[in-house]
């Protein structure tokens, strides 16, 4: 699938932002337990004026739709664990996955294979549900997040749950209960500028549409007019 890459930033590997995405452990429970994906290509519309929430794109490789990233926004961004389903063609858009993911899904393999493929079509058939719903209704806002709140919950606690409850767990260690909430108002502070970061950054506007003031565009229309006149 071709791209206008003058209109259009593509986030793909390499780039930092996804190699992010891919090597942080925290995003195990984002995509196992939340089912919370990101795409494998993402667009950004730099010749936009809007909000950079409101001009993210996620094309889709099968019928090469560009869907509004706004479609998979807010309680529709849970339980995409097959990847996203494109609203135009019903086919799945490839999602990355996270190595730590990855690695957690090869050693339990024989737990889920099975229940995936016998549950994947019912799942398939939910999701358009869920984008017939979306669809009739306006997308959401870039000023309508409380990106604050997700950061606290959606960063913050589940970072604290990872490194402080999920480690111990695994590796066997002994458990501190002191250090374990000496720890927690550190990781929900961290949220709190994780939040405040979002909320500057995704509220970003694009490129402005400049437009020349009333009387230069008469002025550029009368010339252009007596210019014609004298070519004839």
């Amino acid at each position: 699938m071709q791209y206008d890459k003058n209109r259009f930033k593509i986030y793909a590997l390499p780039h930092p932002n996804v190699l992010f995405l891919v090597l942080n452990p925290v995003l195990i429970i984002n995509e196992l337990i939340f089912g919370q994906r990101a795409p494998k290509v993402t667009l950004i519309d730099q010749k936009s004026d809007k909000p950079l929430m409101e001009r993210i794109y996620i094309p889709c490789p099968h019928c090469e739709t560009l869907n509004n990233s706004r479609l998979w926004a807010k309680w529709n961004s849970f339980g995409h664990w097959f990847g996203f389903v494109c609203p135009s063609c019903h086919q799945i858009i490839p999602c990355l996955w996270n190595i730590f993911s990855l690695a957690v899904l090869a050693i339990t393999f024989p737990l889920w294979y099975f229940p995936a493929r016998f549950f994947r079509r019912r799942w398939l058939e939910k999701e358009k549900e869920r984008l017939a719903k979306v669809l009739e209704r306006p997308l959401i806002q870039a000023k309508s997040i409380n990106w604050v709140l997700i950061g606290v919950f959606g960063w913050g606690v589940p970072t604290w749950v990872t490194f402080e409850v999920v480690l111990n767990v695994w590796s066997g260690r002994e458990w501190d209960l002191i250090i374990m909430f000496i720890q927690l108002p550190i990781w929900i502070v961290g949220g709190f500028a994780w939040g405040l970061f979002m909320r500057f950054f995704m509220n970003r506007k694009g490129v402005r549409q400049v437009r020349k003031p009333r009387l230069l565009r008469l002025w550029t229309h009368a010339w252009k007019n007596e210019k014609d006149e004298k070519a004839e």
